[in-house]
C-alpha cells in the first residue's frame, strides 16, 4: 500500500527536510511570494491546465505566512514524486496556537488550534472586523476534494492530516520546528475547476 505523507512523517519527522526539493526562500522584509511562486511552478513544469489553481493555493498559503507568522526564515519548496507533486510551505514564526492566543481566542491545545484554523477561524483584523479565514479552508478543499490529494499541517506539538477518506489530529512529542509546516501531495494530471471548491466546508473528527 502506498505510504501517505502522514506515514512518512510518523516514521521520520525530518522527512520533510530531505529528498530533492526545489527550494525558494521567502523574504521576511519584502513580500517576494509572487516571484518565488512563479519561479518554482515554472521549474517544476506544472501542467498548464492547473497552473492558475496552483498559483491560487500558493498565494493563499504564502499570504498566511506573511499575515500571521512574524517569521524571519521561510520557504516554499516542491518536487515531482513519482506521479504526484509534493509542496511544502514552512516558516519559523509563531505557531498557530500562539497566533490565536495573541488575538485573545480561547484555544484548548495545539490540536484544537489546527482544527479551528482549517475550519476558518482567523486572526486577521481589518478596522475591527475579524475576517473569516477562508484561505486554508479553500486550499484544503481544492487539494483534498478537487485533486483527491493529501494535506499535512504541523504546528506546535500537533499534526493534522486530511485526505478524502479521513481526518487525523494527533499530538506529537515535541515541536518539529518553530512556526508551521504545511505539506501537500497532489496529482495534477486531471484538470479541475477550483471555483467548485471555494465553499466553506467543516472538517470534523
Amino acid at each position: 500500500m502506498e505510504k501517505t505523507i502522514l506515514d512518512e512523517f510518523n516514521e521520520n519527522p525530518t522527512i520533510l527536510n530531505k529528498n530533492k526539493y526545489e527550494i525558494k526562500k521567502l523574504d521576511p522584509n519584502n513580500d517576494n511570494s509572487f516571484e518565488v511562486t512563479n519561479n518554482l511552478l515554472e521549474e517544476l513544469n506544472i501542467p498548464t491546465e492547473n497552473l492558475n489553481t496552483m498559483k491560487f493555493i500558493f498565494y493563499e498559503l504564502t499570504g498566511n505566512i506573511y499575515d500571521h507568522s512574524k517569521f524571519s526564515d521561510g520557504c516554499i519548496s516542491g518536487r515531482l514524486n513519482n506521479d504526484k507533486y509534493d509542496f511544502i510551505f514552512a516558516d519559523n514564526g509563531i505557531n498557530i496556537i500562539d497566533s490565536f492566543k495573541n488575538a485573545n481566542y480561547s484555544i484548548e491545545n495545539d490540536c484544537d488550534a489546527l482544527l479551528k484554523a482549517v475550519n476558518g477561524l482567523s486572526t486577521k483584523n481589518d478596522l475591527g472586523y475579524i475576517e473569516r479565514g477562508t484561505g486554508l479552508n479553500n486550499t484544503t478543499n481544492i487539494v483534498v476534494n478537487g485533486f483527491n490529494g493529501e494535506i499535512l499541517i504541523i504546528s506546535g506539538k500537533a499534526s493534522l492530516y486530511i485526505n478524502s477518506k479521513t481526518i487525523i489530529v494527533q499530538k506529537i512529542p515535541e515541536k518539529i520546528s518553530n512556526g508551521t509546516i504545511i505539506h501537500l501531495r497532489i496529482d495534477l494530471n486531471s484538470k479541475i475547476d477550483m471555483y467548485n471548491y471555494l465553499n466553506q466546508i467543516e472538517y470534523k473528527l
